[in-house]
């Protein structure tokens, strides 16, 4: 048996910043700015009572986070993470592309410094850096940080309880309005609450402004912080939205929903009139395909995949056709672009 590597077994990373790490730590593309210093250490107990002291610094900017950090914090600023890192400094993250002022930069020091201060470090070090949003790991985790797209868990109560469903995709009306298309059956009433991933004040991302008509089961979410991009098969593989439209018989399509998955099937009937119990009405110009679905998958996007990475939209998922199995619904039914559009007055945001 070949011996372990002294990596594999080490239990815990050897700490050992002192005063030249900011020095490196300026050398990273993502660099801004660095506040404060490092002071020297003899050992790693010092070193682990230093990081102690910026764990505390932490906490009290979390304690303080809706009075004084939100200002600065994503959306209402260009902050989207803050903390102390095993380089013995604290740490606050820009989005990449967004610009930061020396004002803000100022500000945003004088914060922690303060905090700093208030434990009895003095000249606190700081580094502020650019970043990217972090990717959830699943299409049931919150994407609100990252931006909401198609494909993912969302609940909503507009039927008196709380209905699990999935996300359609990322839309714009005429004007320029962001938001989002659903299920209507899911969310069928005007001011109909949305939740993402979980039904709770804190995970509210829009109300239903509009329901369709006699084109399709789906309905309006207005919500700025979208993306044109869907959820295409676990674990975070995403594709880009690059085109819309109506998809032709024969054509394979797939459905990315949280209870199925992504499945696929061709189209075998376009439009075709069917009754849609969940919304009490027929419906018009709806499209049939052979792709596997089951409850929770409704308001799922349906795609034809466009390329490795992209996808076009043709349509929102709403019911599944015959008789279910084990294995839920063989056969699926979906409301084409163009009945969405006909109801709604949206179109699929694209990239």
């Amino acid at each position: 048996m070949p011996a372990a590597s002294a990596q594999e077994n080490a239990t815990k990373k050897d700490l050992s910043f002192g005063p030249e790490t900011l020095d490196e730590l300026k050398k990273d593309t993502n660099f801004i700015a660095a506040y404060g210093s490092i002071p020297a250490f003899e050992t790693s107990e010092e070193r682990q009572q230093w990081l102690d002291k910026l764990n505390k610094t932490y906490t009290k900017a979390n304690k303080n986070y809706d009075k004084e950090i939100s200002k600065h914090f994503y959306p209402n600023g260009s902050v989207i993470g803050y903390g102390y890192t095993i380089d013995g400094a604290l740490k606050v993250v820009i989005e990449k592309g967004q610009e930061l002022d020396k004002t803000k930069e100022n500000e945003i020091y004088n914060l922690f410094s303060k905090y700093g201060q208030e434990i009895g470090v003095k000249n606190i070090p700081l580094v502020i850096s650019y970043g990217d949003f972090p990717v959830p790991t699943s299409r049931t985790s919150s994407w609100v940080s990252y931006g909401l797209i198609g494909g993912i868990k969302i609940v909503s109560d507009g039927n008196g309880y709380s209905a699990t469903s999935t996300l359609g995709f990322a839309a714009r009306t005429d004007s320029g309005t962001k938001g989002f298309v659903i299920a209507e059956h899911a969310a069928p009433f005007i001011g109909s609450s949305v939740y993402q991933p979980t039904a709770s004040s804190a995970n509210l991302v829009g109300r239903v402004a509009k329901y369709s008509n006699t084109r399709a089961d789906a309905s309006w979410v207005p919500c700025s912080n979208v993306k044109p991009v869907i959820y295409d098969y676990d674990t975070d593989h995403t594709r880009n939205v690059v085109s819309y439209g109506d998809p032709e018989v024969g054509n394979m399509v797939f459905k990315s929903g949280i209870t199925t998955g992504k499945t696929n099937g061709y189209v075998t009937e376009i439009g075709t009139y069917r009754y849609d119990s969940g919304v009490g009405r027929t419906l018009y110009n709806q499209c049939i395909a052979a792709y596997r679905c089951d409850g929770g998958d409704s308001g799922s996007p349906v795609y034809i995949l466009s390329g490795p990475t992209g996808a076009k939209i043709v349509g929102i998922h709403w019911g599944g056709v015959g008789t279910r199995s084990s294995n839920g619904y063989s056969t699926s039914i979906f409301s084409p672009v163009s009945g969405i559009h006909n109801d709604l007055g949206v179109y699929p945001l694209k990239t």
